[in-house]
């Protein structure tokens, strides 16, 4: 199963907050109240972004963190390889040959395909996108109803 973190779903979330207010400075303890992430955990996750230079720590009584970019320029993709790594759902993604059957590979051109059409949906999503309608719509199916039928083994 191609997933990602926990991790870096809070930080999506923490990035989704912040972009409500993009021009606003906001403290760890405001955004852990306001997304009920535990405090060290949104610590942790706004060290990692600003490292990433996705957002801007601002030091001293009144400081904290504000996006580095307007939330239409911040993509899915950008927040996943901040927390996660480059997007690969295989090593010969990442451009590695540690399989010994890559020189005579077969599927490699078909995974690497699917590695960017991942990857391109993911870029394809900015944060401003998570704030206008509260949570994305599933890519494809605008307007359209859709239904899920479990199916029972």
């Amino acid at each position: 199963m191609v997933r990602i973190s926990k991790l870096t779903d809070y930080g999506v979330v923490i990035m989704a907050f912040m972009a409500g207010e993009p021009l606003r400075l906001f403290q760890a303890k405001e955004i852990a109240e306001h997304t009920a992430i535990a405090q060290p955990t949104v610590s942790k996750l706004l060290k990692k972004l600003t490292k990433s230079k996705l957002l801007h720590s601002v030091r001293g009584t009144h400081g904290g963190y504000i996006l580095a970019a307007e939330p239409k320029e911040i993509s899915i993709a950008m927040l996943v390889n901040a927390l996660e790594g480059p997007i690969a759902i295989t090593e010969c993604s990442l451009g590695h040959d540690y399989c010994a059957t890559a020189p005579s590979c077969s599927i490699k051109v078909p995974w690497l395909r699917i590695n960017q059409a991942i990857t391109n949906a993911l870029q394809s999503v900015k944060l401003n996108d998570l704030i206008k309608v509260g949570q994305l719509e599933p890519i494809g199916h605008r307007n359209q109803r859709i239904e899920v039928h479990h199916v029972q083994h």
